[in-house]
């Protein structure tokens, strides 16, 4: 029996997390989102059947982590800083316990588990990426350890001119990261999204 996919989720410090809200919300409700679209994305990725590991340097978000369940990935392990590196430390971790892998954003609010598996049933054949709506890149998934990395403003675009037999995944359901205001008006209005609107208020 194959093993379950590594579902790896980077995390910011949840307290400066979401700052383009903030012409919206105060530092507490941002924080209280941003805590509760992770934890939304990661049951979806559990209901999937993927094993979640929660990529982070910061002592708050790992407590988090482990309260919930989860598995704690150190984001320097692979030596190198940013998501780009967070993201390879991820990979790594996946090809130690000899498993495929995914790195998820970790605020896509309209995520649902057969989105994801969608996405889980394509990796190990090849590498797989979800594009966000606006030209970024919300999921990468693979089974080996040559994708390249770069995360950052059009980095879908980048992502497919520096990695090689790379499929395109897309998803209304995984298009949307949160990340203006604008994003949230609109998974708000969405039946998807519609959750946020009582944590918004």
């Amino acid at each position: 029996m194959s093993k379950a996919i590594l579902a790896a989720i980077p995390i910011k410090p949840f307290g400066v997390a979401k700052q383009r809200l903030s012409s919206r919300l105060d530092a507490r409700h941002r924080s209280e989102i941003g805590r509760a679209v992770a934890a939304h994305t990661a049951a979806a990725a559990t209901d999937a059947g993927a094993l979640v590991a929660i990529v982070t340097g910061d002592s708050g978000v790992e407590r988090w982590a482990r309260r919930l369940g989860y598995l704690v990935v150190s984001e320097t392990l692979s030596g190198h800083a940013g998501l780009d590196g967070a993201a390879a430390s991820a990979v790594m971790e996946a090809m130690r316990r000899q498993r495929p892998w995914a790195v998820i954003h970790a605020d896509l609010p309209l995520v649902t588990p057969s989105a994801l598996n969608g996405v889980f049933a394509a990796s190990p054949a090849g590498t797989v990426i979800v594009p966000s709506y606006n030209g970024g890149t919300n999921i990468v998934a693979g089974n080996g350890s040559g994708f390249r990395f770069a995360y950052g403003p059009g980095s879908f675009s980048r992502h497919l001119a520096t990695n090689r037999q790379v499929t395109v995944h897309t998803d209304p359901h995984l298009a949307l990261d949160l990340d203006t205001t604008a994003d949230l008006d609109r998974a708000m209005t969405l039946a998807a999204g519609r959750w946020l609107a009582l944590l918004v208020g």
